[in-house]
């Protein structure tokens, strides 16, 4: 069963195993930063600490982490290089089996981390005992995730800004939305099929790292353009989104929110 954990950006499967799911880690972000003149403490070993707690919270013996594992787009960079496989060093101490399901920032990662972790196609990974399809959402998915009834992605960085006196707050959420199979399966495969009928969900997932900027899910015209194929190709409503904070408030659809901003 696909389970929203409350209060963070994860959720659990229990089968075939409990599995923590996470997404868009940007790990040593701090160094772009750094380039800008914006000195912060070292941020990636929290995030870790944070996964790591939190798999001993769920008693996940597998992790799944759903792209951008590192942050440098063209390819690792040298503070990558030295940083992530002893981040990973210390995830492999209190999981037994780690996934990563490549994302566009994650070039060079396997010549970083090697057998250390599970590389998964970069088109998805099924989960067949949930029916639950995986990808990072910057490429169409498979043929083999058709089979799901959800979809989660990462990728967007869904986030909802509040504007109160103090001045504006920004909070991730996840976006939930339906859309046709039959027209997801006619853009995956070039072609009408006619045995993939219903709908299917696409749930966003925001990113673990909370530092990062994202798309305000305030503007449906800039969610639709540019953040991958699945948003893109209008198969699913983007209007009738639901949007849910990570403590689990439904605040409604996206299209009453946007008229509220």
């Amino acid at each position: 069963m696909l389970r929203l954990i409350e209060g963070v950006p994860a959720v659990t499967l229990d089968k075939p195993k409990r599995t923590l799911v996470v997404s868009d880690l940007h790990l040593g972000f701090e160094e772009e930063l750094l380039a800008q003149g914006i000195k912060v403490p070292p941020q990636s070993w929290r995030i870790i600490q944070n996964i790591v707690q939190l798999v001993k919270r769920v008693d996940a013996s597998r992790l799944i982490i759903l792209g951008d594992v590192k942050h440098q787009f063209k390819g690792p960079s040298r503070l990558e290089w030295r940083m992530l496989p002893r981040l990973f060093d210390q995830l492999c101490t209190v999981v037994k089996e780690i996934m990563i399901l490549p994302g566009n920032h994650d070039g060079g990662i396997k010549k970083i981390l090697g057998d250390k972790v599970v590389f998964l196609p970069t088109r998805g990974y099924f989960v067949k005992e949930e029916k639950v399809g995986l990808v990072h959402g910057h490429v169409w998915p498979s043929k083999q995730l058709l089979d799901a009834e959800i979809i989660i992605a990462g990728h967007l960085h869904p986030f909802i800004a509040f504007h109160e006196e103090a001045g504006t707050v920004k909070r991730r959420v996840w976006l939930r939305m339906r859309g046709s199979k039959a027209a997801l399966a006619e853009k995956i495969l070039k072609k009408p099929v006619k045995k993939y009928r219903g709908e299917i969900t696409l749930l966003i997932m925001p990113s673990f790292n909370d530092l990062l900027s994202g798309t305000t899910v305030t503007n449906i015209e800039e969610i639709s353009r540019g953040h991958g194929p699945l948003l893109r190709s209008g198969i699913f409503n983007l209007a009738r989104a639901e949007v849910i904070t990570i403590d689990g408030a439904n605040l409604g659809y996206l299209a009453s929110l946007e008229l509220e901003a």
